[in-house]
């Protein structure tokens, strides 16, 4: 069977689910604003207009429709809602699967009413719809037909691949956070929440890995803070390399000030890592507060600085909450069986059209 995703094809997780498919024997073809090579998939770049910014979306609508029914599909899986979900839906092309990531319908639906109605005519569309937590399901049903569900598919962890080692005592045990720096994943009020523990006589060390545009703010930050010598910038890293820095943190943190689903508190959580978090968007969805990590509200220094001190000081608190996370994510995000789940939805879709 053939399958056609519109999706960003460098992506982590679309080439998750597209060299899934494609291993499973379905014939994969994606249609990408962003050029990369997908193995075993025909990757088409859709190039021109950049100067136009997310309007370029609409200045290829046509071109898009038509690379669609050319690839003629048993069906057509958006990866993305405001931008590739409408963009299938102009196609025509049926059955039509949109899966919700995040802020394509936390955010975009109330940045002008012209994103709302991309929003509701998507899903109007849709044959089916998923999103990856429950937060973002309800969220998502708010501008959905009353008669038409959502199904809850997360993105899930390789557990072959994540599974943890025993972690030594350290003297200065290690805050760590994997991700992009960009503002709202709230790696300010994360150094400053450091910086507090450092005045507090709280042993710590802390490794940031990522790159992003708030970078050079950050590295200023924590040079103003005095926690410089303290704070490791450790700068990009592929997803293969992920697990291995998780392995080197006793504590992972996470303060976004939004967070559509949480992914890398999952992966975390499956090396058996506490998570300490903002309570927000679809994070309290993966992170069990008290049991797998704690939460706390987003923005707030010293709040997150008060849960760092109580798992940086106890280690064994910090074992306990590590092995429930990873009980929790054996439970509900094995990846096999997420991918599992989506495959019997693309056969459903396929065989009903």
């Amino acid at each position: 069977m053939r399958v056609c995703y519109l999706a960003d094809a460098p992506y982590v997780h679309t080439r998750r689910w597209v060299e899934y498919f494609a291993r499973r024997g379905w014939e994969t073809e994606v249609i990408s604003f962003r050029p990369a090579r997908i193995p075993g998939a025909v990757v088409r770049y859709v190039g021109g207009f950049e100067w136009l910014g997310k309007l370029r979306y609409l200045a290829h609508a046509r071109r898009v429709a038509r690379l669609v029914r050319d690839a003629r599909p048993h069906l057509v899986h958006a990866l993305h809602l405001t931008s590739y979900g409408y963009l299938a839906a102009r196609s025509g092309v049926r059955p039509m699967l949109i899966s919700v990531w995040g802020t394509d319908v936390l955010e975009a639906p109330g940045v002008s009413p012209v994103h709302e109605y991309f929003t509701r005519f998507a899903l109007r569309r849709a044959d089916y719809v998923t999103a990856t937590g429950l937060h973002l399901a309800s969220a998502t049903l708010t501008y959905l037909p009353a008669s038409k569900p959502v199904t809850v598919v997360p993105y899930g962890v390789d557990l072959d691949r994540f599974r943890p080692q025993p972690r030594p005592t350290r003297d200065e045990p290690v805050v760590g956070y994997v991700g992009r720096l960009s503002p709202e994943k709230g790696l300010a009020t994360l150094l400053r929440a450091l910086a507090a523990l450092q005045g507090r006589g709280v042993r710590w060390r802390a490794t940031l890995v990522g790159d992003g545009p708030e970078r050079g703010a950050l590295e200023r930050l924590a040079a103003r803070l005095g926690i410089a010598d303290r704070v490791r910038f450790a700068g990009e890293a592929s997803h293969d390399d992920v697990p291995s820095h998780l392995q080197a943190f006793d504590v992972f943190a996470m303060p976004s000030t939004w967070e559509g689903f949480g992914v890398a508190a999952v992966e975390a959580q499956a090396m058996e890592l506490p998570v300490v978090a903002s309570g927000v968007h679809g994070i309290p969805d993966v992170v069990a507060h008290g049991e797998t990590g704690l939460l706390v509200p987003p923005g707030r220094p010293l709040a997150l600085a008060d849960a760092l001190e109580a798992l940086l000081t106890d280690r064994d608190r910090r074992v306990e909450m590590g092995r429930a996370g990873r009980r929790l994510v054996e439970r509900r995000y094995d990846w096999r069986e997420n991918a599992a789940r989506m495959e019997r939805i693309y056969r459903e879709l396929a065989t009903a059209f």
